[in-house]
């Protein structure tokens, strides 16, 4: 036999009351389980991949900082390099640098008693050219050539470097002193690779 609505109209109020609560309670288990439950279980789903890509977007963050740090390190590499290979002359560079040694020593009015280019000494990338030299002149004018060979373009070391006299000049003129020295310069070999020899 079938409730009607008129039969649930003639229960008692408490009957009412109670027949409400069942029913509040029916939805509330029915709405939890089909739909709250699994928005819930949804939820903590995406939290945890939300959670997983926070830490990987950090790792790819510091190694993207380490990469720019590295890439950043290889320029000033690469730039101080390429400093450093233009002060090394390349072969075709070495008579005008050998020409600026000489015309160094004639502005400081210096006379050059020795100019003696030696052999090339191979180091793993560059060569040494050391330069025997011997000029003469008083004590300022030597100092003056020595700072302005300490400032020329490419690089140029002064080894060995004695200082005999006094030698006057004439009679009762100044005095003059020798400085021995040998200039080092170097210049930059190009890296050549031999292709292997095939076999016939």
């Amino acid at each position: 036999m079938a409730i009607t609505a008129d039969d649930i109209k003639a229960l008692p109020m408490k009957y009412k009351i109670l027949i409400g609560v069942v029913l509040v309670l029916l939805l509330g288990y029915f709405y939890y389980f089909f739909f709250l439950q699994a928005a819930l279980d949804k939820k903590a789903s995406l939290t945890e991949t939300l959670e997983t890509l926070d830490r990987q977007i950090i790792q790819r963050q510091a190694v993207a900082r380490q990469i720019e740090r590295h890439r950043k390190e290889i320029e000033e590499i690469n730039e101080n390099l390429r400093l450093a290979l233009a002060k090394l002359p390349e072969q075709k560079d070495i008579p005008s640098l050998l020409s600026a040694l000489s015309g160094a020593a004639q502005t400081e009015k210096l006379d050059i008693l020795l100019f003696e280019p030696l052999n090339p000494i191979s180091q793993e990338f560059y060569a040494e050219l050391p330069v025997k030299m011997t000029v003469r002149g008083n004590y300022r004018d030597i100092a003056a050539f020595f700072d302005t060979v300490s400032r020329l373009p490419r690089i140029v070391n002064v080894a060995d470097a004695v200082i005999r006299g006094p030698t006057p000049k004439d009679a009762g003129g100044p005095l003059l002193l020798d400085a021995e020295c040998l200039m080092k310069t170097y210049m930059f070999l190009e890296m050549t690779h031999d292709d292997p020899q095939k076999e016939s």
